[in-house]
């Protein structure tokens, strides 16, 4: 199994979009571990190609090989990992969602990630079925307490807004858990950096 630790900072620099990549510090204190730790992990990374060291003026940056398909398989398996540990409504309301079956992939984020406090479930559809999302999002609404709210776009314009930095896109892409389409999401966040 791969270490926590280790898992963290790969999560970390799936899901934070940067084409310059981070430098050590960063990674160490968004991902509240030690300098060292983030050092011995960087390092391990690198070796193995699973992502990439860029020199920029006197420091290191991090970024993902997306080149690598271990990488990417890397990628997928820990995100599958986010998903088996949901937990409370958002597990519920995952099972019910994850039963869409016309679109390439399915997020959940928002407050219901968070707590029991929360008024609705944000979920991301990627599809070009608008009306079959919004029908399907209505009928759960019915059977459950919460309302079912969806996101629904195209591929290409999930990638134009995350490359736009659309704040309210990339706050999704940090904070989801995909609940179909492992390979999808990768796939996008690999075009966004390239």
């Amino acid at each position: 199994m791969i270490p926590k630790n280790t898992a963290r900072v790969i999560m970390y620099l799936l899901r934070n979009v940067d084409e310059f990549g981070y430098n050590i510090n960063q990674i160490a204190k968004l991902n509240k571990i030690s300098v060292g730790s983030a050092f011995k992990i960087l390092k391990e990374l690198e070796k193995d190609k699973i992502i990439i060291k860029k020199e920029i003026s006197n420091a290191s940056h991090y970024k993902l090989n997306f080149d690598n398909s271990e990488t990417i398989k890397l990628c997928e398996l820990l995100l599958l990992a986010e998903r088996r540990n949901l937990k409370g409504y958002a597990k519920i309301y995952a099972g019910e969602v994850v039963k869409f079956k016309d679109a390439e992939m399915i997020l959940i984020f928002g407050s219901v990630l968070r707590g029991k406090e929360f008024n609705d479930v944000d979920v991301f559809f990627l599809t070009n079925q608008t009306k079959k999302v919004t029908d399907f999002c209505l009928e759960i609404s019915k059977i459950r307490t919460k309302p079912v709210v969806p996101l629904i776009m195209k591929q290409e314009d999930l990638i134009k807004a995350m490359k736009n930095k659309t704040e309210a896109i990339l706050g999704m892409i940090k904070e989801c858990i995909v609940l179909k389409g492992e390979s999808i999401f990768v796939e996008v966040l690999k075009n966004v950096n390239s």
